[in-house]
């Protein structure tokens, strides 16, 4: 067995516990508390196996919770120094299902993979749904609301589960949704994955295939990824033999509402056949923050932080008023930590959900014309590929940003910026040229070629310069109308109109277009869901008062509830996830109440996950 010493390097940096997990010749459940290091413990187990467990026409499949950290993995372990190019699938569980086995192995089976405009937009889901609605009854229900809700059902029903919790009547229009998939020979995400479990399950062929390629299986985020996928890894793991690999962690389970179920990987996680490792050592977090953090999610794990880690700071601030002092008092500790040199990008400001708060927060923002970015921005269109061409903008906007800097700044600028490599980007358009179908480039550097082009040209294009031109240059350049058109994703076929009719009727300009991206110089604003996975030096928490968080949940039509136990504790966990993400502080800000959009005053005081939290505290910490 032969080990480049770039990898050998890496497996003596690693703790104990990350290196027993890399180096264990079977299944494994590894446990990754936040700022475990579980993303490096997991490329270094994939360059591992590479290089020493397998043949070199072999590869490894990864599946992760969402594209940025498939590219992430992919990335890193191309920069391990172990030759992985086309030996390492990485992607999110729907492109597997699609791209390794749907259109890898449906000729084999009689189940042909979808073609062009097949797989529903979102827009065409919630329009289906509407219509299952109406025919049990319950038309008066948005079924826009209700995705996550018809999501949950067909998973238990994928898995034969107890329904006894669901309204039948919202389980009786799940059954009809599905129905009218196959009448209308059409599928949607969710479909893709059922579909592949059938394949697994019921085609030794399939199996056999699957495991001549991909020996070793690793999950990612395994407790946000539900019962079906779970159905999958088991049919994987116990009717092909491959080798499974399974990252997550229970305190960071936060997609209930989708069906996703921390169960699965303790499930996982108790079999005889697989090693349950836990990673103890939060390497992002001062120890403090890791105190108050355990202290709200009301469970003392124990984690410690990096030795020689400073404790970090947690501060409560205490407004007199309503919401708009939380965004005053938001804006104003922004200001403070750039004060302090703090980068803008490594700043967070994070919300439990949509309302009157980040409405406040914005405006406020806008005012004080504080440069930020808000991740739930919904307003360009859906799809990997517009994904794709906000990255190829945010690409072009820190390139201009760092070359239009002073000479004083660019270094800076450099070490800061984190735009998508060409090498990221030419992956990307790989594949969306194969789920289109078309024929391969020419070349192997036809696409980077391309790409550096359009992106890196000598006059580079303004970041606040009309982006219809370079939009109508990119679509050109990369031939991206042929992707639309090939592309089984309704969504796809239909983005890149959508993304010039903006630029028309809103007047865009380039900078808009990389909204969604990371962009150095502006504060993120971001829900503590899309939060998830992230790390920053400073993170605000506005707007913790009870009724906003916990607050409580639709109960169908414009009805209202209180969570359920377990809704409540999965709340919880989400206000753990948004404690985590910080390095060095944590600023809670707490009041008497806040108005509603309707003007009527709540006074329910501050949110009782954060009492709680202080009575939980060591009296030394409070």
């Amino acid at each position: 067995m032969q080990v480049s010493d770039a990898l050998l390097a890496e497996l003596d940096s690693l703790h104990p516990r990350q290196l027993a997990a890399v180096l264990h010749d079977g299944n494994v459940v590894l446990r990754a508390g936040p700022g475990s290091g579980k993303t490096r413990t997991l490329v270094a187990r994939i360059a591992y196996v590479l290089q020493t467990q397998i043949s070199s026409f072999r590869g490894v499949a990864c599946i992760t919770y969402t594209n940025p950290a498939a590219e992430e993995i992919r990335r890193r372990v191309h920069r391990s120094g172990v030759r992985a190019e086309g030996r390492i699938t990485c992607s999110t569980v729907h492109a597997f299902c699609l791209n390794e086995i749907l259109r890898a192995f449906g000729h084999l089976t009689g189940q042909p993979a979808p073609e062009a405009g097949q797989v529903l937009s979102k827009a065409a889901i919630e329009a289906l749904l509407q219509r299952c609605f109406d025919q049990v009854g319950i038309g008066e229900v948005l079924a826009q609301h209700r995705v996550p809700q018809s999501t949950k059902i067909r998973r238990a029903l994928a898995c034969n589960e107890d329904l006894d919790s669901f309204d039948p009547r919202e389980v009786q229009a799940a059954l009809l949704y599905e129905e009218q998939l196959l009448l209308r020979g059409v599928i949607d995400f969710e479909a893709m994955v059922i579909l592949a479990v059938h394949l697994v399950r019921e085609h030794a062929h399939v199996r056999d295939l699957l495991r001549a390629r991909f020996p070793h299986l690793v999950v990612d985020e395994y407790q946000d990824l539900g019962g079906v996928l779970h159905e999958l890894v088991l049919a994987l793991r116990d009717l092909a033999g491959i080798t499974v690999f399974a990252v997550g962690d229970t305190d960071q389970s936060v997609y209930g509402f989708t069906g996703a179920d921390a169960k699965y990987l303790t499930e996982l996680a108790d079999r005889p056949d697989f090693r349950d490792l836990e990673l103890e050592v939060n390497y992002r977090s001062g120890q403090d923050i890791i105190t108050v953090a355990e202290a709200a999610l009301g469970l003392p794990r124990g984690r410690l932080a990096r030795e020689g880690a400073p404790p970090g700071d947690v501060k409560i601030e205490q407004v007199e008023g309503g919401l708009q002092d939380h965004a005053r008092v938001t804006c104003d500790l922004v200001e403070q930590a750039q004060s302090k040199g703090i980068s803008p990008e490594r700043i967070a400001i994070l919300y439990p959900a949509r309302g009157r708060l980040l409405d406040d927060v914005r405006r406020e923002l806008t005012r004080r014309e504080l440069d930020f970015r808000h991740e739930g921005d919904d307003k360009l269109p859906a799809g990997s590929l517009s994904r794709f061409v906000q990255r190829c903008a945010a690409r072009a906007v820190t390139n201009y940003q760092i070359h239009a800097a002073s000479n004083a700044d660019r270094a800076d600028m450099l070490r800061r910026a984190q735009a998508p490599s060409l090498a990221s980007l030419a992956r990307t358009l790989t594949t969306l040229r194969t789920e289109a179908r078309l024929a391969p480039p020419p070349s192997r550097l036809f696409l980077p070629r391309a790409l550096q082009q359009c992106l890196d040209p000598e006059e580079l294009y303004p970041a606040d310069a009309p982006a219809l031109a370079w939009l109508e240059q990119l679509r050109a350049g990369l031939a991206l109308d042929e992707v639309a058109e090939g592309h089984p994703d309704q969504d796809n076929t239909s983005s890149l109109d959508g993304l010039a009719g903006l630029c028309r009727s809103k007047g865009f300009v380039l900078q808009d277009l990389a909204r969604g991206e990371e962009v150095v110089g502006k504060v993120l604003l971001a829900t503590y869901h899309a939060a998830k996975g992230r790390e920053f030096d400073t993170v605000v928490l506005p707007g913790l008062l009870q009724g906003l968080i916990p607050h409580d949940v639709p109960a169908g039509g414009n009805r209202w509830r209180k969570p359920t136990e377990a809704e409540l504790e999965e709340q919880r966990r989400t206000f753990y996830v948004a404690l985590t993400r910080a390095e060095s502080t944590v600023n809670m800000i707490v009041g008497p109440g806040y108005e509603t959009k309707n003007g009527y005053w709540m006074s329910f005081g501050p949110s009782e996950f954060v009492i709680e939290m202080v009575r939980r505290l060591p009296e030394e910490e409070t």
